[in-house]
């Protein structure tokens, strides 16, 4: 039972529907839960259908075959194994079935053999079933979305439920509609079962009592009923208030047993499904199509998922994107706003950078005019004097005897320091004097290039 971690059962009938829901409990199915549903109420899909998680805890979907769809029959075998038996069952179809045989799907179950005959001989309950009522059924579950794993009748879980050690007949009378399950016990086996089909109306009673009276008969010419039976009536105190007197105006002893309420019923029949295979009314072609079904839609399930995940990493990432790019577009607005001020900046401060050197310059041409005007010599004139930046040119003119007073005016500025650094010199350069020789003038020139304009 390992293998199965709940289970569904399913009684469809024409009443409405009854769906329990069991659950594994040491090695027995316990009820969980029980839901009334009316024929055409859809049922719970997250309660039937089977998904992944199936794959890894069981889940038993079972479907009760309504009672008056199926036929019961008892046979006295050969002991052997459940393959032997079924083949002897097989060579008696023809004359256990009410319909022909290519049209009724059927199976067995083996009876526990008594201490009597347990060398000899074994009980084996046929089930049996129209083909075309159990596809037409089938059909109305997988509409509703109930893929059965096993298709089964409760009659038989009602007969197994009879603790049957007294020779007589057990009744369990069917509700409104349904078939009375009678069960004959002598010799301690089972000679006769059936399925009595009954009407709703009053008349019932009197057609489940004309129909054990024909068993009887029958079982008295067939030499297993030697006596008048004893009546079992395994029915609830307000059935058997119905059901009593009709068996005690026939002379008959009735006994009346409560019957095994319905919970216990649901978790006997769950727990003999998980332990024999061999009462499945399920025809294989539907069992292999409900698996492959059940294949294809984890497979169909796990690509709508896959898809799905592909669709939101999609959407994330065009939304992400679409983020980054109304982030991209507020620091390029921003960028855009700050490279006017940016301009404007850089503007500033090259304007600032040209006046603060035009301000160097006033001062160099302001020193270089005073450290002429500090050295030049009495007898030598300026006549023209040109500042151009660092390059500070000087013309002038003086008498032919005072040449060397040109020379020492040209070595006196080559010498001059700059008032703000006192260590430094305040030209880089001086070229020498350019004197031209005019009678007794001569006129002289040269360059002198400031070695730094900054305070």
């Amino acid at each position: 039972m390992a293998r199965w971690q709940s289970a569904i059962l399913l009684n469809a009938n024409a009443a409405g529907r009854r769906l329990w829901q069991l659950s594994v409990s040491g090695d027995r199915f316990t009820v969980q839960d029980e839901k009334s549903l009316l024929t055409n109420d859809p049922l719970p899909l997250g309660v039937v259908g089977k998904d992944w998680k199936t794959l890894f805890r069981g889940k038993l979907n079972i479907a009760w075959l309504p009672a008056d769809k199926a036929f019961l029959r008892a046979v006295q075998l050969p002991v052997g194994d459940a393959a032997e038996v079924a083949q002897m069952v097989e060579l008696q179809m023809e004359k256990l079935s009410p319909l022909p045989v290519t049209h009724v799907v059927w199976s067995v179950y083996l009876m526990p053999p008594t201490e009597e005959k347990a060398d000899t001989l074994q009980t084996a309950i046929v089930l049996i079933a129209a083909r075309s009522a159990v596809e037409e059924f089938l059909g109305k579950l997988e509409s509703a979305g109930f893929l059965t794993d096993r298709l089964e009748a409760p009659g038989l879980d009602q007969l197994l439920a009879l603790e049957m050690r007294e020779e007589g007949v057990w009744i369990v009378p069917g509700a409104l509609g349904e078939p009375a399950l009678v069960v004959w016990w002598f010799g301690n086996i089972i000679q006769n079962v059936t399925l009595a089909a009954l009407t709703a109306g009053p008349e019932r009673g009197l057609q489940l009592k004309t129909q054990v009276e024909q068993i009887a008969w029958a079982g008295e010419l067939e030499g297993w009923l030697p006596a008048p039976p004893k009546i079992h009536l395994v029915a609830s105190p307000a059935e058997a208030r119905f059901w009593e007197p009709i068996f005690q105006e026939a002379g008959g002893q009735v006994e009346v047993i409560p019957p095994l309420p319905e919970a216990q019923l649901v978790a006997r029949s769950a727990q003999r499904c998980v332990r024999t295979a061999g009462t499945n009314l399920l025809p294989p072609e539907f069992a292999l199509r409900y698996r492959q079904q059940f294949v294809d839609g984890l497979w169909m399930r796990g690509l709508f998922t896959v898809l799905g995940l592909y669709i939101i990493g999609v959407l994330i990432y065009f939304g992400a994107l679409y983020a980054l790019k109304l982030k991209f577009n507020h620091v390029q607005n921003d960028v855009a706003g700050l490279n006017s001020y940016y301009t404007n900046a850089v503007k500033d401060h090259d304007e600032l950078d040209i006046l603060e050197e035009r301000q160097a310059l006033k001062f160099a041409a302001l020193d270089c005019w005073r450290t002429v005007a500090v050295s030049l010599p009495e007898t030598v004139s300026i006549e023209n004097m040109y500042f151009d930046h660092q390059k500070f040119e000087l013309r002038g003119t003086a008498s032919a005897d005072d040449q060397d007073a040109v020379r020492t005016f040209n070595d006196a500025l080559r010498h001059a320091t700059n008032p703000y650094k006192d260590e430094q010199y305040l030209f880089a350069e001086v070229t020498p004097p350019n004197m031209q020789i005019t009678g007794d003038t001569v006129k002289w020139s040269f360059d002198c290039q400031l070695k730094d304009t900054g305070q």
